[in-house]
C-alpha cells in the first residue's frame, strides 16, 4: 500500500472519530427529567343528602333522588304534583380541594316536557363552615330535623342559628349544610298529577380570593 493511500485511509478514520465524538459530546449534554405535576383545585362535593316530605304529601306523590358519581349534583324525581307541593332537601358539602374555595347558591335545571318548571320555587338556607371532624348527628341544624317543626311548610325554618350569607370561603376538608325548600305554586296545573318532574341541583362553588 502506498504512502498515500495510507495518509488517506488515517485521515478518513480522523474524521470519522471527530464526528463520533461531537455526536456523543452533544446527547451526553442532553438531560431527560420525568415527573408527575400536580395541580392545585377546588372541588366541593355532596357528602350526604336527606329529601323530606310532609305525611299529606308522601300520601299522594313519590319522590326519588340520585347523585352523580363526582357528587357535583343532584338528580330529584318528583312524581303526581299539587298546587302547594313541596320537599325539603338538606345537603352536607365538603371542600375536597387543595385550595380555599368560594360556597354559593346552587344552579337549578329540568327535565320537564310539559313546562311545569315554571311553577317551581326553591329558598335556600345555609350553615357553616364546619370543621371535618365535626359531627353533624349533634347539630341542631342536621341531625334531628324535622317537618312542621324546624322546616316549616312555607319554606322558613326555626334553627336558633342564623344562616350564613352567601357566598362564603370554606377551606380544605371543611364541610357546609344547605337546605333547600322546593315548592309548586298555587296556580300549577290540575295535568301535573301522573307526570313527573325531574329537577337537577348543581352545586357552584368558585377559587376563594
Amino acid at each position: 500500500m502506498t504512502t498515500t493511500k495510507i495518509s488517506a485511509l488515517l485521515l478518513t478514520f480522523a474524521v470519522i472519530l471527530s464526528i463520533v465524538g461531537l455526536t456523543y459530546a452533544h446527547w451526553s449534554d442532553t438531560v431527560q427529567i420525568e415527573g408527575t405535576v400536580k395541580m392545585a383545585h377546588i372541588r366541593v362535593g355532596i357528602k350526604s343528602e336527606k329529601v323530606l316530605m310532609s305525611k299529606d304529601i308522601q300520601k299522594y306523590s313519590t319522590v326519588t333522588y340520585t347523585v352523580s358519581p363526582d357528587e357535583h349534583s343532584m338528580a330529584i324525581y318528583s312524581k303526581n304534583l299539587k298546587p302547594c307541593w313541596y320537599i325539603w332537601v338538606g345537603l352536607v358539602l365538603q371542600n375536597q380541594g387543595t385550595l380555599p374555595g368560594k360556597i354559593k347558591p346552587p344552579e337549578y335545571s329540568f327535565e320537564d316536557p310539559d313546562g311545569f318548571k315554571d311553577y317551581f320555587e326553591t329558598t335556600e338556607y345555609f350553615y357553616g363552615p364546619y370543621p371535618e371532624e365535626t359531627g353533624f348527628g349533634t347539630l341542631e341544624e342536621w341531625g334531628k330535623v324535622k317537618i312542621g317543626e324546624q322546616l316549616l311548610p312555607d319554606g322558613t325554618v326555626t334553627f336558633t342559628k342564623p344562616s350564613t350569607p352567601v357566598p362564603f370561603d370554606i377551606d380544605p376538608t371543611e364541610k357546609a349544610i344547605m337546605w333547600i325548600w322546593i315548592h309548586c305554586r298555587a296556580d300549577l296545573p290540575p295535568s301535573a298529577m301522573g307526570k313527573t318532574v325531574t329537577m337537577y341541583i348543581t352545586i357552584v362553588d368558585d377559587i376563594a380570593i
